[in-house]
Parts: structure tokens; C-alpha cells; sequence
């Protein structure tokens, strides 16, 4: 089964991007595809990211990989969705506008940081975290602990923009964002996260269907706790994909994988 034959079932769709529209360096087969009958079928589809990066980055790939403006009605990034709530003021004084935050991150990595409100400085002049990518594996989570526990030790609050455990990288997967805030909670360290499973980036995405209801949408990812969790919370069908992290896993194992079963399980889009 794929995308193209529940097409028929919904009004609309929610679709993340790293391991279900592409692998990092191309489209999985018959995903363009899949979003051009969703688009000749009338449906609404917003694509939804744990990208710690401004959605406009993430446009600008999908673009390079093919993936045209034209095929999705909205892309929502956890990073913007993490700036949207710092401008609206959601995650209290350690984040409000000047807060001077040090940020955890790729090296090299542009986030587009100089959309937030926020000034990036040094660990030792910060007054909070902003936890956005991670360095993974040139850095391993032993050595981001030994960098963090300065920081724990301050009790200074922590923003994850991406949740994701897991990254699919050239050497297989590593450790995400949120792998490394979950190691800053146990060093003692309080964290809040944005992003799947999270429901602001639902209630940011959910503006691209207006009228229609949540039953009526499904949202469609290769993470069982992210995804489906995440996509369930906000009241949508659920459907995970046997590609990105999903790859190699039978209906039954994903299934089980999720506290809450999908709706379906999808060979790929």
C-alpha cells in the first residue's frame, strides 16, 4: 500500500520530510509522484520537519531535490516553530526577545539564527540553552555531557528545536538533538521541546486546513514515537512508511514500535 491509494480518504496530509520524501540526498522512488496526485486530487498537504532550520532552508532543499513549491500548501519546521513560540512568548523570560542563549549545533550548520530574537553567546555568559542540531558522531554523547555539565550545574533552562532521537547520516543513524536534551535532563537539566511529538508544531501545521476536520487528515512519518504519537495527539490518522528509519522493519514490528498503532503502515509514499 501507498499514499496513492488513501488519496481517495482524506482531505488532507501531513507528511514529513527526512526519510519519507528523501534520504538526505534524493527523493524515495514515487514520493514526487505521490505529492503531484495528492495536488491533481485537490488535497492540502503540509509538510512537517524536525529540521532545527528555518522552513525557507528546508524549501530551498526540497527545491534543489526536486520537490517543487507547488506540491505542498506549507512546510512547518521545528525551528520555526521554536521562534514562532519564543516571539509569542511561550517559553517564559529565559527565552523572551535578547535572552542570551548558547547554542548547541552542527559546526558550520546555518540555522538561521538571526531570525530569532535571541543573542547566541559563549556557555559561560548564557542565561539559557538552545539545543538545534547536533554534532554527531565527531562528537559523541560522552564528550556533549562533559560540555553540558557546566551548564546543569547553572540550572540553566533548555529549548530543544528538534526532538529526534535519531539522525540518518552517511555513517548510519547517530544521535539527534533531542538525544542530546534528554542527556541534558539527566545531568539535571529541565528542558522543553518543540517539534514532533510536541503539539505546537500540530496546532502551526493544522493552519493549512482550515475547515477541515483533524479526522479527515493523515499524517504520514517513519517515526512511531514522533509521528504517530505526535500526529494522533493532534486527533489525525496515522500511517508509517517502510522507508527512513522505518526501512527493514515488517507491518507488525512497526506497529508494535508505536504506543499508539498507526492507522496503516505504507510500503513508501
Amino acid at each position: 500500500m501507498r499514499l496513492r491509494d488513501l488519496i481517495s480518504q482524506f482531505d488532507g496530509f501531513v507528511i514529513d520530510q527526512y526519510g519519507v520524501l528523501h534520504d538526505g540526498v534524493r527523493p524515495y522512488p514515487g514520493a514526487i509522484a505521490a505529492l503531484e496526485a495528492a495536488s491533481a486530487a485537490g488535497k492540502r498537504v503540509a509538510l512537517v520537519t524536525n529540521s532545527g532550520k528555518p522552513a525557507v532552508a528546508n524549501e530551498d532543499r526540497l527545491a534543489r531535490l526536486g520537490v517543487g513549491r507547488e506540491l505542498y500548501a506549507a512546510l512547518v519546521s521545528s525551528g520555526e516553530a521554536a521562534r514562532i513560540g519564543i516571539e509569542d512568548g511561550a517559553f517564559g523570560p529565559a527565552f523572551a526577545a535578547g535572552g542570551k542563549v548558547h547554542v548547541v549545533g552542527r559546526t558550520g550548520d546555518d540555522y538561521g539564527l538571526e531570525r530569532f530574537p535571541l543573542v547566541a553567546v559563549d556557555l559561560a555568559a548564557a542565561s539559557a540553552l538552545l539545543i538545534i542540531g547536533s554534532d554527531a558522531p565527531r562528537v559523541s554523547l560522552d564528550e556533549y555531557a562533559d560540555r553540558l555539565k557546566p551548564a546543569a550545574a547553572r540550572r540553566l533552562p533548555a529549548l530543544c528545536a528538534n526532538p529526534d532521537l535519531l539522525m540518518l547520516t552517511k555513517s548510519g543513524q547517530q544521535p539527534a538533538p533531542g538525544a542530546i536534551a534528554r542527556l541534558y535532563e539527566t545531568l539535571g537539566g529541565e528542558v522543553v521541546y518543540v517539534g514532533k511529538p510536541h503539539p505546537l508544531i500540530y496546532a502551526i501545521a493544522s493552519r493549512a486546513f482550515a475547515g477541515v476536520e483533524p479526522r479527515r487528515i493523515l499524517a504520514v512519518g517513519d517515526s512511531p514515537l514522533h509521528d504517530v504519537e505526535g500526529a494522533a495527539g493532534a486527533g489525525f490518522a496515522t500511517a508509517l512508511v517502510k522507508t527512513g528509519l522505518g526501512a527493514g522493519r515488517d507491518d507488525d514490528e512497526l506497529r508494535r514500535a508505536a504506543p499508539t498503532a498507526p492507522d496503516f503502515v505504507l510500503d513508501g509514499l
